[in-house]
């Protein structure tokens, strides 16, 4: 880390809970411009190689092909292919990277994911996801389920390739395209906090992570990607290479219980500082209000009869004090 560290304090992640999907991370402080770099190098890695469990090939018994139709079932092979497509499971470490699983199904009615039987160690993140519906009593479904391990997006084409030699050479496989997605979104905030205009400008960041299911947690999103990023980082790291290492620290040498300077001359923190749209921001500094100690001293009343500043003007307000402990006067 760079030595600006022990200025602007050790950074400190805060983690809460949005729902039982979503969670909030953040990080505060890090080196002015390093927000930006370091939440999006994150965020695009989550996205892109969070590893998960998914169909790849199914079989059914009678079935030849994806144009075929089954009698006594209402959807067409195709749309029950696109239906298996979304099911994602979780599979304990000592189960294989592909496995697969046989299932017999009869009895008019809905077949959701609920229905299926699974060996154990692997477990149904797909909860109540519609498969395909039975109309004929005297139906029974044969049908097996490859299931296997990866990340990014394995294309028809690829499937075909690898499997060649293999299973694809098999009668009435149909193969899935899938990507393997455990997460719904990544959003993430860069907050910057100045306190005098100097090089001391640090990035407050907020990052969002929603997983799909329930049983697969954010903070396991974000610890993966943390162990690929900080693995590439390290092929930069040479042994006969001389580096000043003079303005670097490392975190376990800053103060771990020191206070974060949020509240450190929060009298002359500049009204820039505080994370308002640039319309409410704009207004306020015409009329004249350039810190939070002027900010302080208004009424809600008094800033409503200032031009340019209305009602969502001071609930933004309102939250962005409150995020640092202050709030109008009532």
């Amino acid at each position: 880390m760079l030595d600006i560290q022990k200025f602007i304090g050790a950074p400190k992640i805060v983690t809460s809970e949005v729902d039982d999907k979503t969670v909030n991370f953040r990080l505060q402080y890090v080196p002015r411009w390093f927000g930006n770099t370091l939440w999006n190098a994150l965020r695009r890695i989550i996205l892109a190689y969070n590893v998960g469990w998914a169909v790849t090939w199914v079989k059914i018994k009678g079935v030849p092909h994806e144009y075929h139709m089954i009698d006594g079932v209402k959807e067409s092979v195709i749309d029950i292919l696109l239906n298996i497509k979304k099911l994602r499971f979780k599979v304990d470490e000592s189960v294989e990277d592909l496995y697969r699983v046989s299932q017999r199904i009869s009895g008019v009615g809905v077949v959701d994911s609920s229905k299926l039987k699974l060996p154990s160690g692997i477990e149904l993140l797909s909860e109540n996801e519609y498969l395909f519906e039975i109309t004929d009593p005297s139906l029974e479904m044969n049908i097996e389920l490859r299931i296997e391990k990866w990340y990014g997006y394995y294309s028809i084409d690829y499937l075909r390739s690898r499997d060649k030699k293999e299973e694809w050479s098999e009668v009435n496989v149909l193969l899935i395209d899938n990507d393997f997605k455990l997460v719904d979104y990544v959003k993430y905030e860069v907050d910057e906090v100045i306190e005098d205009f100097t090089w001391s400008t640090k990035d407050a960041l907020v990052l969002e992570v929603k997983s799909r299911f329930k049983l697969i947690s954010p903070k396991e999103l974000v610890m993966f990607a943390g162990e690929v990023l900080a693995s590439y980082a390290k092929l930069f790291i040479f042994d006969n290479v001389y580096i000043d290492k003079s303005v670097l620290t490392e975190y376990e040498e800053l103060e771990e219980n020191r206070e974060l300077p949020e509240e450190k001359n929060i009298k002359t923190m500049p009204i820039d500082a505080l994370p308002l749209s640039e319309r409410t921001r704009n207004a306020l500094i015409k009329n004249e209000i350039l810190y939070v100690e002027d900010l302080e001293k208004k009424k809600k009343w008094e800033l409503l009869m200032m031009k340019g500043v209305w009602r969502k003007a001071i609930e933004e307000i309102n939250k962005s004090l409150a995020n640092i402990g202050k709030s109008l006067i009532v």
